[in-house]
């Protein structure tokens, strides 16, 4: 009777593991008018690096008083940044990056 147990702790041992969820990053827009983001998935701790662990940019516009929510996959971290002056912007000329660590299946929310 002690071996079945055995046993069976063995074969859950053996079984493939689901891989963790996403996390989510719940970016609101309390404050601005419209407002162009650029926003990037990475384990680089810069943010700004396209090289190792780069592994996408989304760009969009986010409205005032609405919320996007960006999927973060196990291991990745985003960083976000937004118009320099969102009243007034000018092509190319952005924030300083933000930065937040998603653990897997979290969710954080984080304002422009």
């Amino acid at each position: 009777m002690i071996l079945l147990p055995v046993v069976l702790g063995c074969l859950a041992a053996c079984a493939p593991q689901k891989p963790p969820p996403p996390g989510a990053l719940l970016l609101n827009n309390p404050h601005f008018g419209p407002t162009n983001v650029e926003a990037v998935i990475t384990s680089n701790p810069d943010c700004a690096s396209r090289g190792p662990g780069y592994a996408s940019t989304l760009d969009f516009v986010l409205p005032n008083n609405a919320t996007r929510i960006i999927d973060v996959p196990p291991g990745y971290e985003v960083c976000w940044r937004r118009d320099r002056d969102p009243e007034q912007p000018v092509y190319g000329q952005w924030s300083n990056w933000d930065r937040a660590y998603v653990e897997p299946g979290q969710t954080v929310q984080a304002n422009l």
